[in-house]
């Protein structure tokens, strides 16, 4: 299995569809800028396909929004489609994104749950703090 992980922004809402065993699936399309300019100094974007499956599903329909920046982890499947490749992403893991409504205590915010997380805001550690 090639397993990949991508941050990026989401390019439209995500889409929840019911399948025909009841299981639920969440599709979205996450766009990955380029780290090199062309010739002509345009970063261009890689487009992945993402998939969520079952339980979760539901969660990624509720806060992936278009715009809203994800990391997402996965099985990455690369196919062709009409002379284009096509990559895709089934995804085991991700990250909520930081703009979601934090009114639902039953998800995790790994950013806000991070004991080195100050708001934004910077920590001032003096010599005496440190260890060694």
């Amino acid at each position: 299995m090639r397993q990949i992980t991508i941050s990026g922004n989401i390019g439209k809402d995500a889409e929840l569809r019911n399948i025909s065993n009841g299981m639920q699936v969440s599709n979205f399309n996450v766009a990955v800028r380029q780290n090199r300019p062309d010739k002509d100094g345009n970063y261009g974007t890689d487009w992945f396909r993402c998939a969520v499956w079952g339980k979760r599903a539901q969660t990624v329909n509720n806060y992936f929004k278009k715009g809203s920046h994800v990391t997402v982890t996965g099985s990455l499947n690369i196919s062709q489609y009409n002379g284009e490749t096509q990559l895709s992403v089934d995804v085991s893991d991700f990250d909520l994104p930081d703009n979601r409504n934090t009114n639902n205590t039953n998800s995790t915010n790994r950013t806000s749950n991070n004991q080195f997380n100050n708001g934004g805001q910077s920590i001032d550690i003096g010599d005496d703090s440190l260890p060694f």
